[in-house]
């Protein structure tokens, strides 16, 4: 579609200086305003309750101390709260090192290590358990202490659970006991507060992104936009799940320890953040750290933006159908062209200047990632799109076949859980022959009383065992498979960052035809959202100025 402005970058520079302009007026000229955090974090069951979700609680609190001098109140809600019982899942130290002999036997035997351990959390200060009722009481007691223009920031670390049927929106935090807490039961939660006060959402359990409806009272577009300010930052959509929650502590590839670590300057594990002041004004903002996150992060997450949900809903694409989304609150009964709607210009670089410096950066680095250069047509873009989505479907179905739907011009959904490949013959015919030559090897629980699987004469019996016919077929097949998980890994990764890519463009080209579908107050509301969602988490001054 021909470009109706006569200059849509500097249109679109003009824009961007404005909404600075305002952020600057209602978040760092307030100098009132004090900020209160609440966090709610671990799993449903000591079971369910891994060791990365204590150590990304704890690495808030560290961010809580070194950047806001552990100053603002925090009410902290984690797993069984204070009860001293072992509830957290970990690593159990290993006892001893592991044979040659005994590691093939576990290969052969398809027995998985390491064994997993329990202990009581470690979390300091924990005001109550992760149950709905300990939340709910939380946010009463902060919702009597807040004053006009406070600020309100939620931070989530959980797993969750898909919104049923047809509410896919209404996701939810699974809480501790087994307990639910959804996202419309959060939302009217949320509208109890006073309505002066914004609300931040930094959440990181799967199928988070159905809490972007809080936006709307009671969590439901029908009932129209919620009377406070809210804006969220989410790990994932709320149709997928999401990275993290591990046993062990070593990997951090999950959202929240980037977005956090934009702040430190580091990860949770010591991975040193770079580039993340987009603006290079020395400060780092919200959006800022979101899309550090987004571009740094290799996970299998497509995080967004409460703003980007916003968009879904009252703003489109000229002949583009990818973020519709069904049962929006306002339709717009004029076509495409009596709106003057566009589609995407015709290079990345273009689509980059129309979009905010996070944005920009956001598609210039993951273009990078992908080898595209910022010349590339946004054509090339969507082919490339299609193209790597049939191999990554290939590598997990083995065929060319796609699950429901595709970024881009094939739509936004993704494909189902991967199946699992053929049974391993080899490794069962490796497996039946050091049975019939070694009987007392049939059953894994007798290893530990057999001294030959050790020293010198498991040495010798590792020597035996790949004398064995099957030998070389099943070493063939462990490399194999091996090289398999990696490949359908890398083109999963690679696919993730398509849909990261194209994700933003999406936001950028629906920011831009909002204010010709949009009234007034829609458009008002996005940009106090944008507001919101660029203040800075650090204060400039003393715990007072955003």
């Amino acid at each position: 579609m021909q470009n109706s402005d006569p200059n849509p970058a500097f249109v679109a520079r003009a824009f961007r200086l404005f909404i600075a302009g305002l952020v600057s007026v209602a978040f760092i000229g307030n100098s009132s305003a004090d900020d209160y955090l609440m966090t709610i974090g671990g799993g449903y069951e000591p079971a369910g309750n891994q060791a990365s979700l204590e150590a990304n609680v704890l690495f808030f609190q560290q961010v809580v101390r070194d950047k806001l001098n552990g100053e603002v109140p925090h009410l902290v809600f984690f797993a069984d709260g204070l009860d001293p019982g072992d509830d957290l899942q970990i690593i159990a130290p290993k006892k001893e090192a592991v044979s040659p002999t005994i590691s093939l036997l576990e290969s052969a035997f398809a027995i998985d290590r390491p064994s997993l351990s329990y202990r009581n959390h470690q979390v300091p200060n924990v005001r109550g358990p992760l149950l709905p009722k300990s939340i709910k009481s939380g946010l009463d007691e902060i919702g009597e202490r807040l004053k006009p223009d406070d600020r309100l920031i939620i931070y989530v670390t959980a797993h969750g659970s898909a919104g049923a049927g047809k509410d896919p929106m209404n996701t939810a935090i699974s809480c501790w006991r087994k307990e639910s807490l959804s996202m419309k039961k959060f939302s009217e939660w949320l509208d109890r507060l006073p309505n002066s006060v914004p609300v931040v959402l930094v959440m990181a359990q799967c199928y988070c992104g159905g809490f972007a409806n809080t936006m709307f009272e009671g969590g439901d577009p029908n009932n129209g936009l919620s009377k406070s300010i809210r804006a969220g930052f989410f790990a994932q959509r709320f149709d997928l799940p999401a990275a993290g929650c591990r046993p062990d502590i070593e990997n951090d590839e999950e959202y929240s320890s980037y977005f956090w670590g934009a702040f430190m300057g580091r990860s949770r594990t010591g991975k040193i953040a770079v580039g993340v002041d987009c603006d290079s004004n020395n400060r780092v903002s919200l959006e800022e750290a979101h899309a550090y996150a987004v571009r740094a992060s290799q996970t299998i997450d497509i995080p967004l933006r409460s703003s980007d949900m916003f968009l879904r809903y009252y703003s489109r694409i000229a002949g583009y159908e990818s973020t519709r989304i069904n049962g929006s609150p306002i339709e717009n009964e004029k076509t495409d062209s009596e709106l003057g709607l566009e589609y995407f210009p015709g290079q990345l670089k273009e689509v980059a200047n129309l979009g905010s410096q996070a944005q920009a950066k956001t598609i210039e680095s993951i273009a990078i990632q992908l080898g595209l250069s910022m010349d590339s047509e946004v054509t090339e873009v969507f082919r490339q799109n299609n193209a790597q989505s049939e191999l990554f479907q290939q590598s997990r179905f083995g065929s060319g076949r796609r699950g429901p739907g595709g970024p881009g011009p094939g739509g936004p959904g993704q494909g189902g859980p991967g199946r699992r490949g053929p049974r391993n013959s080899s490794r069962r015919d490796f497996q039946r022959e050091i049975v019939e030559s070694w009987p007392d090897l049939e059953k894994p629980s007798d290893w530990k009383g057999l001294p030959w699987l050790y020293g010198k004469d498991g040495e010798a019996l590792l020597d035996e065992f790949r004398l064995l016919p099957s030998f070389e077929a099943f070493k063939k097949s462990q490399e194999d498979r091996k090289s398999a998980r990696e490949k359908a890994s890398n083109a999963e990764l690679r696919d993730v960052q398509f849909r990261r890519l194209i994700h933003t463009m999406e936001s950028v080209m629906l920011a831009r035809n909002l204010s010709r579908m949009a009234n007034p107050e829609i458009l008002n509301r996005y940009k106090t959202m944008i507001e919101l969602e660029s203040s800075y988490l650090v204060p400039e001054v003393s715990g007072k100025l955003r």
